[in-house]
């Protein structure tokens, strides 16, 4: 449950691109509390940690990654008040007043979007406000804060806080049950704005070129990623399918969960609602594949086209900690056969001599 008890943590906190000061700092007492350790970029990006009593234990270099931002605005006026979208939302949803949180340094007011226009320099937002707006201020969406309805878990940036609490609960259980693997949490910036905080890591080689990649990201439910089914190992995304090495660790990770009594369900699917950061790492060389949570209401879009809270399946997220804590276990240690590529090679050697004897005879050569 302690995955739950982080996302709450997480979802008090608001968050844009370019201002993820908050959940940094919350990733940053959490880390504190479970004894993990935790060093920045010079981009903000964060590195976490959980202790390891080897350096020289074997296996492949893991990376769990996920983004602390959400589609939000930033203050680009205040007289008139005026903001930047940022991140993708759809353009129906501004066809009723929206209303906003204005977040600045020293105090916050509250507001509305009351119209979009298409610019030049990006899609502005003209804003109603209740008071002055502070220095600095990014605005989110005034949407209802986190909650527990039934297995339901309510929250107004589940893309990609969940994700987030994922991560740091996996560490936490890998630092408590003292395993050894090389795996790194990566907690990006920017991510809705073009994936720009894992692109600087991957650009860069802030990661060693052997690490495999894991992208963390609660993704739109679509039919055969559905909520409640466990999360879903993510073959590919919107802008390209990810890379079998990395499917091979997930799908052995999902064997170790399958033998457990009750088993961890976990489910199979190319998750096209949007590009995540696997991609930002495959385009750079590394090996990346994915993991996602079926949501609900993505970007903060109902079916109904209104602004409300994201939501994501309780099942969903304790099973991505555990599948997350099994993929540790499996990618440091060795790796056994692949199951797909055993099934074929028996099939293949049952059948190679039928081959052989029905391909006599046949006028196909030179």
């Amino acid at each position: 449950m302690r995955a739950v008890d982080i996302l709450s943590a997480l979802s008090a906190c608001p968050t844009a691109p370019l201002h993820e000061e908050y959940v940094a700092r919350r990733i940053l007492a959490l880390c504190r509390e479970f004894g993990l350790a935790v060093t920045s970029d010079a981009y903000g990006n964060l590195y976490v940690r959980p202790p390891r009593r080897s350096s020289s234990a074997g296996g492949v270099p893991l990376a769990l990654v996920a983004h602390m931002d959400h589609p939000a605005l930033e203050v680009v006026s205040t007289d008139p008040p005026v903001g930047r979208l940022l991140g993708g939302v759809n353009a129906k949803c501004f066809e009723r007043p929206i209303p906003v949180r204005l977040i600045g340094r020293d105090r916050e007011t509250r507001g509305r979007i009351v119209s979009r226009r298409e610019e030049e320099d990006g899609v502005m937002l003209a804003l109603e406000v209740d008071s002055p707006i502070p220095p600095g201020a990014f605005g989110v969406f005034d949407v209802e804060a986190f909650r527990e309805d039934g297995e339901t878990l309510h929250g107004p940036a589940m893309d990609d806080l969940a994700g987030c609490a994922a991560i740091l609960a996996a560490l936490s259980d890998c630092a408590a049950r003292g395993m050894d693997g090389d795996v790194v949490g990566v907690f990006t910036r920017a991510e809705e704005v073009g994936l720009t905080g894992a692109t600087l890591v991957a650009r860069e080689g802030l990661l060693p070129k052997s690490t495999l990649v894991v992208s963390l990201e609660a993704s739109r439910a679509l039919p055969g990623a559905e909520q409640g089914g466990g999360p879903v190992i993510r073959v590919g995304d919107r802008t390209a399918a990810f890379h079998p090495e990395g499917e091979a660790l997930l799908r052995r990770a999902a064997a170790q969960l399958a033998e457990r009594t009750p088993a961890v369900p976990v489910q199979r699917q190319l998750m096209a609602g949007g590009t995540c950061e696997a991609t930002a790492f495959a385009t750079f060389g590394y090996v990346a594949t994915g993991v996602a949570l079926p949501l609900g209401n993505y970007h903060n879009v109902s079916p109904e086209m209104r602004i409300e809270a994201e939501y994501i399946h309780r099942q969903d997220l304790l099973g991505a900690v555990e599948l997350l804590v099994a993929t540790v276990d499996a990618a440091g240690s060795e790796a056994g056969p692949d199951p797909v590529r055993t099934r074929l090679t028996t099939r293949a050697d049952a059948m190679a001599a039928r081959l052989r004897e029905s391909r006599e005879g046949w006028r196909i050569d030179g």
